[in-house]
């Protein structure tokens, strides 16, 4: 398989938003919300790699069984409460955190994005705490600049 700078270009975004979410950076999540919206493409990869994550995350969770609903730990919804978010992104991100069901909501691509990025990184931190989840995030865009 090939892979197109294209998708680079997303899923590096993707890790970028996640990262510039956990450090509460608006710099960084401005630039690479903006590095998203250079193309289609890229944005399609960036929320492609953005929901990968979310659902790695919840798989990721020691507790996590097929038979059960995936709720978020307390740790993860904790972050989640000191984030500013617009209201509909806010709502979906609940749901997520809720029972792991995509949300039902109509949202544009750039809020759906921004849905599963805050989702996996609030997810990660209930897994791997906020340092574990920055190594894992700067493992995985290591692994994907090296594409």
């Amino acid at each position: 398989m090939t892979t197109s700078t294209e998708q680079i270009a997303g899923e590096t975004a993707a890790l970028d938003l996640m990262r510039g979410y956990l450090a509460a950076d608006p710099a960084a999540v401005a630039a690479a919300t903006a590095a998203g919206a250079v193309c289609p493409t890229t944005a399609a990869y960036m929320r492609q790699q953005a929901s990968g994550l979310l659902t790695d995350a919840v798989l990721a969770d020691p507790g996590f069984s097929p038979y059960r609903r995936a709720v978020m730990g307390p740790a993860g919804i904790e972050w989640l409460e000191g984030i500013p978010m617009e209201a509909a992104v806010g709502e979906a991100v609940l749901a997520l955190a809720d029972d792991g069901a995509a949300p039902r909501l109509a949202l544009d691509d750039t809020q759906l994005t921004t849905v599963f990025a805050l989702s996996a990184v609030a997810r990660c931190i209930a897994v791997y705490g906020r340092e574990g989840t920055m190594r894992h995030l700067d493992r995985i865009r290591s692994a994907v600049a090296g594409s």
